[in-house]
């Protein structure tokens, strides 16, 4: 059964199971295999700063190298601290020497420690180059890859320069990489004007963004980092730009950078580990995989830049469009005819791919992975808060008034593969956050159960038995899986799903004492509490009573207890009082980390109170407000000159921090009316635009768009039943989900 309608707020995040039928049954029996990036998918990888002998970490580097197949690359500084003979002997062949037949280096300035890298060129032979200039390519798949000297001269007009050049206007490879030692742009410890930028490399990035490269791998910065795609100035270019990773976490040592550097979207100063690239024919995914005992993980996916071939996908069709970053401009939203199921078309003004992942009902569902279901005139997503992608992508949840009540499809192409397992007694789920359970779904029903579990292999993994039954989950796990925050409406409970040390693993139950959050409120109308959510971090338990009042519990982590957090006095808010931990009120909001402030945890919403073009605290407020849970401090994300009004925020884009996805009411003559949209959180104003949404919402919960991107931020889910400027092809009963593609 699904739920159509909200019988008050928690309502609207559950939803009742319906008891199997035969054939779901018979499909619950079927597994599907999990499905490859790409049939002639390839693996590259490695890290940077690796051998030092008074460091282990080269060796907890190593062992990860010595499970994960495909070609391994170091990205200079191999064997500290000169790169003689002796280093290598003794640093860096005992470990990332395991894999010296598959290795293809570069060198880095420790390895010019000792005079022309002698060293460096003894040990690794051919696989180096020629002597005295190691730099060279090599194809692997679908990709043309660039191994780099960032050591010796590299400026305009040099040999290097001039061969790099001649390489890549000889290669026929739609997708290139390249890796050398010194990166271009860069996080850092210093503070002074300019740092972040190495102007010796931009005669490289100049050479290979002309040429359309899609990945840069450096070194040298003890840490990890991920950039946004950039142009050779530094200017972010989600058309043609090159992204950049720092992998300096081979082992030597690690630092956290102070100073961030524009377009940096995710850095790590405390973990060794090693960068997995899987390489398609047409696009490419990573996976910062950490050293035992460490957590910090980053993953995402992304697609080659169009080399004159349309739409970037090898076929026939539009070319692939810059996304419109002008934040002043009115647009007007032109009648468009819906798509036909899985045909994606390119409405203007925004000319990216648009398309219809549900069929119309009563179609047949045909699952790969077996059984067949119908179509109902219900088949979304659950809610803004809710990512629907797994963790790894390959699946998708939408649910379906139809048969069966959920429905996964292919992350990538949409088609389904499965219906629910016949013995998952769901109520209220969200995907597992971490790639190590991407599969498993953590899930509370109706009584006082809490389970992961897993829906391909169709089996519970863990479970817990809550002090008392809970009506919903509000928010989401911490983003490492690791904490839940679960409700009755009166009180509230944490569970450790995933104990560390110095706790026992699970099976151990970790489950926090009963936090009644309604008697100390203070609130005038009493204190109806809407949902309860763990902070993204785990370090906080945020509360939204009726009426969307905010406040916020510090969490004691040995104890998992919960007190309210004091904020500060002059932190603005409209309900409450600071000493209660009350923070300004926010509508449809959702919680995220803030890289713009060394990853404060954070919650976005709608202005709620009423203050949208006023000065407060002198802050202009415009319609999307971000609050920091620290402290209560406010941010305009959104100018509130000729707005439309927002509806629902999502930060569910955990590989692209940094970023709100707000959709927009219908506002004719108003700026982002009735769209899709992505706004930066530094405050800058900076927005990308993406879709029209066509949905007609009043009285008719159902139909709101409740816009939520991919893990990677590049591509976005919405519901709609295509009745604003639809040409008349939508139907105000048939609600179906789509899918705006800006890669």
């Amino acid at each position: 059964m699904l739920l159509v309608a909200c019988a008050g707020a928690w309502a609207c995040f559950a939803r009742a199971a319906a008891p199997a039928s035969k054939e779901e049954l018979a499909q619950a029996a079927a597994r599907a295999p999990r499905r490859a990036l790409s049939p002639a998918a390839v693996v590259l990888v490695g890290a940077g700063d690796i051998a030092s002998c008074p460091s282990t970490g080269a060796e907890a580097t190593a062992t990860l190298l010595d499970q994960i197949p495909g070609t391994v690359i170091t990205i200079g500084d191999n064997a500290y601290p000169n790169g003689a003979t002796a280093d290598f002997a003794r640093c860096y062949d005992l470990s990332w020497g395991r894999q010296k037949t598959r290795t293809r280096p570069v060198p880095g300035d420790h390895d010019y420690g000792t005079p022309d890298a002698a060293g460096y060129f003894d040990y690794f032979g051919a696989a180096a180059g020629e002597r005295g200039k190691g730099y060279y390519s090599y194809d692997l798949g679908a990709w043309h890859i660039v191994a780099l000297n960032s050591v010796i001269p590299n400026g305009p007009g040099s040999l290097e320069v001039r061969w790099l050049e001649a390489d890549l206007a000889a290669s026929p490879k739609r997708c290139t990489l390249a890796y050398f030692h010194h990166p271009r742009f860069f996080s850092s410890i210093a503070t002074s004007p300019g740092g972040g930028v190495n102007d010796f490399e931009r005669a490289v990035w100049g050479a290979l963004y002309a040429a359309g490269a899609d990945i840069v791998l450096n070194g040298d910065q003890h840490q990890y980092e991920r950039f946004a795609p950039q142009a050779p100035d530094g200017q972010l270019d989600t058309s043609r730009g090159i992204r950049e990773f720092i992998v300096g976490t081979g082992g030597a040592s690690v630092a956290a950078p102070t100073s961030i550097r524009a377009n940096s979207e995710v850095r790590n100063g405390d973990t060794f580990g090693v960068l997995k690239l899987t390489l398609g024919a047409d696009r490419y995914a990573w996976d910062f995989i950490p050293v035992a005992g460490r957590t910090f993980h980053d993953a995402g996916r992304g697609r080659c830049h169009d080399r004159g071939d349309p739409r970037g996908d090898g076929e026939p069709g539009k070319p692939h469009a810059t996304i419109l970053t002008d934040p002043t401009r009115v647009l007007s939203e032109p009648a468009v005819a819906k798509p036909a199921y899985l045909a994606p078309i390119f409405p203007a003004p925004f000319d990216l791919a648009v398309t219809r992942i549900a069929d119309d009902s009563g179609s047949v569902v045909s699952f790969h992975a077996g059984g067949v279901g119908t179509w109902g005139s219900d088949a979304r997503h659950h809610y803004s808060n809710d990512q629907p992608w797994s963790a790894d992508g390959t699946l998708l949840a939408l649910q379906n008034s139809g048969s069966p009540d959920y429905v996964y499809l292919d992350g990538e192409t949409y088609k389904p593969v499965r219906g629910r397992c016949a013995n998952y007694d769901y109520y209220d789920d969200r995907w597992h956050p971490r790639r190590a359970h991407a599969h498993e779904r953590i899930n509370v029903n109706r009584t006082t159960r809490l389970s992961w579990f897993d829906v391909v292999a169709c089996t519970e993994t863990r479970h817990w038995t809550l002090p008392f039954p809970v009506i919903g989950i509000g928010g989401n796990p911490s983003d490492d899986g690791r904490f839940v925050a679960l409700s009755d409406g009166r009180r509230f409970v944490v569970v450790d799903m995933d104990p560390h040390p110095p706790f026992a693993p699970y099976p151990n139950r970790r489950i926090g004492p009963p936090v009644d959050m309604t008697w100390d409120c203070g609130l005038s109308a009493g204190c109806p509490a809407n949902w309860v959510s763990i902070s993204p971090s785990g370090t906080y338990v945020v509360v939204n009573y009726h009426g969307d009042h905010l406040r916020v519990y510090d969490l004691n982590p040995g104890t998992l207890a919960a007190t309210p957090r004091p904020m500060a006095t002059v932190s603005p808010r409209c309900s409450g009082t600071a000493a209660e931990g009350f923070i300004y009120d926010l509508g449809h909001q959702d919680m995220t980390l803030d890289p713009f402030d060394h990853g404060e945890d954070v919650i976005i919403g709608q202005e709620h109170c009423g203050n949208r073009g006023k000065r407060v605290e002198g802050v202009l407020m415009g319609g999307v407000v971000m609050v920091r849970l620290r402290d209560g401090a406010i941010t305009s994300v959104t100018n509130p000159t000729n707005e439309a009004y927002p509806y629902h925020i999502s930060t569910r884009n955990y590989d692209r921090p940094g970023w709100a996805y707000v959709s927009y009411w219908t506002a004719p003559g108003r700026r982002f009316n009735d769209e899709i949209v992505s706004v930066k959180l530094d405050g800058s104003g900076t927005v990308e635009r993406y879709a029209h949404i066509h949905t007609e919402t009043s009285g008719c919960y159902r139909c709101e768009a409740h816009a939520v991107p991919t893990r990677d931020g590049r591509r976005v889910l919405w519901a709609s039943n295509w009745m604003t400027n639809g040409g008349g092809t939508g139907a105000k009963s048939v609600i179906q989900a789509y899918v705006v593609d800006a890669r």
